[in-house]
């Protein structure tokens, strides 16, 4: 008897110095979830990620110009906040009072691969120098050239952080190349990336946002050139774009930002958007996600967009892009979008109010269509009247959290009606619904449920009487 006591005070012991020195959760992904294993934890739980990076009225300075002072203002607002449970931070060893998890990388892969491309033998200085560019850091992926400094920088954050709990989200707009860098990152580079992440951090997670404009990028002009040609050529190709192509001085490479069919995304020459329809713009977003999530999916293990001008404008491609992502990189795929938490791309004739509705549609609609994370990018130069109203419905995202992991029963989609059945199994059933109709409203008649009414843009969760 006293040893089987000896033994049992020894593996309690054992779990508990396991949870003091080892801080970090583990993660896998499994049906379409993030699963987290808490430190001291036996098993793992669906996280559903609820995660804001800048913070308006505290982030004074972006990320990259003060990662000291970042962190110290976010903590200002998280510790008192229970709206977030991860957050894009800056590495550091301060524990977080409320237990988020911290997203990390971004900043730090961006500074890398600046400087790894700096150091490109016979470089141009040309404003359309990312394409020669990318194409060498594609061909020389493999090398000590490239994995050192990549290595060096995970090992770093890695140090920063100490046993605080974080994941990874390496490359911003991996397909777009970054905002407004003009070509994209290879998928060799960010499958070379998540493999020396997972060599260095084998249980962690890898969030990867692959675009914030889905209407086309350079990747599937590359993919249309290459089912004509052997390889990419040395030179720009601005032959492709035709004898009446005109250039952004600026950036002159816009021209090949475009959709799986060709389709340009920019009016000829200039910094405007090519005024689709809603119908074209369902297919673009559909068939443009698909090509690339399933082009990038050894690239991540959680996907997600931030196109936040077109899905402000039509939320049901919200809905749209859970779809594609999971249709190009499979059903079982986690996909957390992205949001535009404080007005970035908010018409200037439309209220806080207004554009919070918005949101809101915005956010149930990709979460029935099987999102199981929202994340907010916050624009620090604005205000933060959209921010500071906001909050009640990241909150009650947070309450709807249990909702949101229960099974999915079904799901209904029909035109501007989207539904989700969730249940427990035993005795709740909840019925999750959103119309995305900027001028009808609409009745939804499930069996079981009562009848709903719902107005343009309005959500609605019920419970099974």
């Amino acid at each position: 008897m006293k040893n089987i006591i000896l033994i049992i005070t020894a593996l309690v012991l054992l779990l508990s110095l396991t949870a003091v020195f080892s801080q970090q959760s583990k993660w896998k992904v499994k049906d379409g979830w993030a699963m987290r294993k808490e430190a001291g934890k036996l098993g793992y739980e669906k996280f559903f990620a609820v995660g804001v990076w800048n913070i308006p009225g505290y982030n004074k300075e972006a990320m990259e110009n003060d990662p000291e002072g970042y962190r110290k203002s976010a903590k200002i607002y998280l510790d008192k906040s229970d709206n977030y449970n991860a957050v894009y931070l800056s590495p550091g060893k301060d524990k977080d009072s409320k237990g988020r998890v911290e997203v990390t990388g971004s900043i730090g892969f961006y500074e890398t691969l600046k400087e790894i491309q700096s150091r490109i033998p016979n470089l141009s200085s040309n404003k359309d120098n990312a394409y020669q560019a990318r194409q060498y850091i594609k061909e020389n992926v493999n090398s000590e050239w490239f994995t050192a400094p990549i290595d060096s920088m995970i090992k770093s954050i890695k140090k920063a952080y100490g046993k605080n709990d974080y994941i990874w989200a390496p490359i911003d707009e991996i397909v777009n190349g970054g905002a407004g860098s003009g070509w994209c990152w290879h998928p060799e580079v960010g499958e070379m990336i998540k493999e020396r992440i997972n060599k260095e951090c084998p249980n962690t997670l890898v969030f990867t946002d692959l675009v914030g404009i889905a209407r086309g990028n350079a990747y599937l002009f590359e993919k249309n050139y290459l089912k004509k040609h052997s390889d990419m050529p040395k030179e720009v190709p601005y032959s492709e774009l035709g004898e009446d192509a005109q250039f952004v001085e600026e950036r002159p490479l816009l021209g090949f930002v475009q959709g799986y069919d060709g389709s340009p995304v920019y009016v000829n020459g200039s910094l405007n958007y090519v005024d689709y329809s809603l119908y074209d713009l369902k297919r673009l977003f559909y068939e443009n996600m698909k090509i690339c999530a399933k082009d990038y999916r050894k690239c991540g293990d959680v996907f997600g967009i931030n196109a936040f001008i077109d899905c402000n404008t039509y939320p049901e491609l919200a809905g749209i892009t859970v779809d594609a992502i999971k249709a190009g990189a499979g059903k079982d795929t986690p996909v957390w979008m992205f949001f535009d938490g404080n007005g970035y791309a908010k018409p200037s004739d439309v209220n806080a109010s207004d554009f919070i509705k918005n949101l809101k549609c915005q956010m149930y609609t990709s979460i029935i269509h099987g999102a199981t994370g929202i994340l907010f990018w916050n624009d620090r130069s604005l205000s933060p009247e959209v921010f500071d109203n906001l909050e009640p419905i990241v909150a009650e995202i947070q309450n709807n959290i249990p909702i949101f992991c229960m099974n999915t029963e079904t799901v209904i989609i029909n035109n501007d009606t989207h539904c989700m059945v969730k249940t427990n199994g035993i005795n709740k059933e909840y019925l999750i619904a959103a119309n995305t109709s900027k001028t009808k409203t609409l009745n939804v008649n499930i069996a079981g449920f009562e009848s709903l009414t719902l107005e343009p843009y309005q959500v609605k969760i019920i419970e099974k009487k």
